[in-house]
């Protein structure tokens, strides 16, 4: 699964859903720029052993299980505890993890992965192929809400012929699958009720403590099979708001804050603390809607709310120049090389705005709500404030509602429930294409867009090709095919692409993020 949405929806939110995770609001008292230096990566230099670091956000881990992830604020335990056969590398390369190494039937429908020897889980069990069989099949089964499900539902049959051999025979051939298998992450299936208590997992730490929404205490596994950890533990901790979290880093006792709103990193990333966020941003300022219901469910309505997007203005006041607005309206970085560069553009215009409206129903005096989260993600009241006042001058009036994210999220989430006249704002983030993803996220068999988009036929046979084809002109017509779709049809809008932003203190090493937002801490350490 690509997507982790840091909203809701896709783990499809990134995943395919990853629930809520709350970025931390702005306190009033920071502004920041894009005069602040970011990195992908915190600083170089030689790392010391021992220490605890201290990881602050303002969303709570309410649950352990790594294949059900409820929150994105878990994320970033994913290659703390666990491990998958392949993991994500800084490139966005799929990369030896559990597996030593794999190989493809040339038509890329059975695929065999040969697994590493001697790996334990941190109950002393021995992980075997036959181990690894029972996650994959856990998460295949319908009744367990595994959204990485969707990555790999091409899959008819996992079979392990003995200890270090795992085969995947797939109904249609997929030349990814190394990396959609990456964030099907391995526990101890016979022992998944306890996960919460001990952890069940393979990696590089252990689980000591755990107090749902408020702390995971993690320590160093020495029984690891892969480099030794740099530190001795980890504490992650949630705090009360941004305010709380803010004060902390500024006094010391944290050592990495996740997820900072763009208005407050600048005084926070000062006094040489480090600005970390990913090289190639693909998470996504996003509004979603309901395409069964009206007004939106005429693509006009939907078109014209795009044109209604100043995006600019939005990415500039909402997200500190953090980020780069999309016209093409596609959940595509335009820095990416598969971006489709031939796309229309949907600039900001409130004259066709307002005409494609009125030709969907949508007339002078009609009101529209805007659903977004009451004390969190201030940017997202930002930009419905300005696109409030924008469809003001066109006669349309927008309620700003601002709701508990529960009554937030259930309103529009899962796929499926209707919410007709709501514009509603989320993130969504996915591993950048040639991942498949951010595109099959859209699809009309396999996606899990709470637009309810019904995708054409030519949306589908596009998104059939690029999962089952090779690098190369067949596959780059596809990514461009689709593009043009989702530009056409507008199934939700995209605002713009936003960078996740997290600081860590000076002396932090070993940190890296991932494009679509996931900040990696398993090589972290203190410097020497």
């Amino acid at each position: 699964m690509g997507a982790r949405r840091r909203g809701l929806g896709a783990l499809s939110i990134a995943i395919a859903l990853i629930t809520v995770t709350a970025a931390c609001g702005g306190d009033g008292e920071d502004s920041a720029g894009p005069e602040v230096e970011a990195s992908a990566s915190s600083g170089d230099g030689p790392v010391k052993e021992g220490g605890t670091l201290v990881y602050g956000q303002t969303a709570g881990v309410s649950q352990l299980d790594p294949n059900t992830i409820a929150s994105g604020a878990q994320t970033q335990l994913q290659t703390l505890l666990w491990n998958g056969l392949t993991k994500w590398a800084p490139d966005n390369t799929a990369q030896p993890d559990l597996a030593e190494n794999w190989a493809n039937s040339p038509d890329f429908r059975q695929w065999t992965f040969t697994l590493r020897a001697g790996v334990k889980y941190h109950n002393g069990k021995p992980f075997t192929a036959a181990e690894a069989k029972k996650n994959f099949d856990r998460v295949r089964d319908p009744n367990v809400p595994a959204q990485v499900a969707t990555k790999i539902d091409m899959v008819r049959e996992v079979t392990a012929p003995d200890e270090r051999t795992l085969v995947f025979d797939l109904d249609t051939p997929n030349p990814q699958l190394p990396s959609s298998i990456i964030d099907v992450k391995m526990s101890d299936v016979d022992d998944i009720a306890s996960v919460d208590a001990n952890g069940n997992g393979t990696g590089p730490y252990r689980l000591t403590s755990f107090v749902p929404d408020q702390t995971v205490e993690l320590a160093r596994n020495d029984a690891y099979w892969g480099e030794r950890p740099k530190l001795d533990g980890l504490k992650i901790v949630r705090y009360a708001d941004a305010t709380a979290a803010q004060t902390a880093m500024r006094s010391g006792d944290v050592d990495v804050l996740w997820s900072v709103a763009p208005d407050s990193v600048g005084n926070l990333a000062a006094d040489g603390r480090q600005l970390l966020t990913a090289a190639e941003p693909a998470s996504y300022v996003v509004w979603e809607l309901d395409t069964t219901s009206a007004p939106f469910d005429n693509p006009k309505a939907r078109e014209a709310l795009s044109y209604a997007a100043n995006r600019q203005s939005i990415m500039d006041a909402a997200y500190a120049g953090y980020g780069q607005a999309t016209p093409g309206n596609v959940a595509v970085n335009p820095g990416n090389p598969h971006y489709n560069t031939t796309l229309p553009a949907q600039e900001y215009n409130l004259d066709k705005a307002k005409q494609l409206f009125a030709e969907a129903g949508v007339t002078e005096g009609s009101t529209l709500t805007f659903w977004t989260v009451a004390g969190n993600y201030p940017e997202w009241t930002t930009a419905g404030q300005i696109l409030q006042e924008d469809l003001k001058k066109i006669g349309i009036n927008l309620d700003i509602q601002g709701n508990e994210v529960s009554t937030w999220s259930t309103r529009f989430y899962p796929k499926g429930k209707q919410f007709g006249n709501m514009i509603v704002a989320n993130y969504v983030s996915f591993t950048p294409l040639p991942d498949s993803y951010a595109l099959s996220w859209f699809a009309a068999d396999k996606g899990t867009c709470e637009c309810n988009w019904a995708a054409p036929p030519e949306y589908d046979e596009a998104i059939a090709t690029i999962e089952s084809t090779g690098p190369g002109p067949v596959r780059d017509e596809a990514f461009a095919t689709a593009q043009e779709v989702l530009n056409r049809e507008n199934p939700i809008v995209v605002v713009g692409s936003a960078a996740f932003l997290s600081v860590a203190q000076p002396d932090i090493r070993g940190l890296w993020v991932q494009s679509e937002g996931t900040l990696h801490l398993e090589e972290a350490g203190f410097a020497a």
